[in-house]
């Protein structure tokens, strides 16, 4: 999606034009040629800062898309850990109190040398 450009400042610069009896001030015309030369090496930079920029937008836009698959396939495993949790069942506050006091007695068994997950 870049622009073609046909001629470069430098081309621009050392282009010479061919000696005619009756034409332009040759200094009139370099100094215009200056001002075109000044304004196409603006654009010329503005390119190459373009290019760079997109660059780094592909690589930054390809790192997203590797975390949404990463995250979506997250995202899976997760929901299909949670699939047993019915609709009806409510979250209240007594219930996150049993999880945190859970926790805090797993934290204990752990700390006692036991694995809670192999206890019946």
């Amino acid at each position: 999606m870049g622009i073609k450009l046909f001629l470069s400042s430098e081309q621009i610069l050392n282009h010479c034009f061919a000696a005619v009896p009756k034409g332009y001030d040759p200094l009139d015309v370099d100094e215009y040629l200056d001002r075109i030369i000044a304004d196409y090496r603006t654009v010329e930079s503005n390119l190459l800062i373009k290019a760079e920029e997109q660059e780094v937008l592909e690589k930054r836009i390809e790192s997203l898309q590797n975390e949404i698959k990463r995250l979506e396939i997250e995202n899976a495993k997760l929901s299909s850990r949670l699939s047993d949790i019915k609709p009806s069942d409510n979250v209240n506050a007594d219930n996150i109190n049993y999880i945190r006091r859970i926790n805090q007695l797993e934290a204990f068994l752990y700390q006692e040398g036991y694995d809670p997950r192999i206890i019946k």
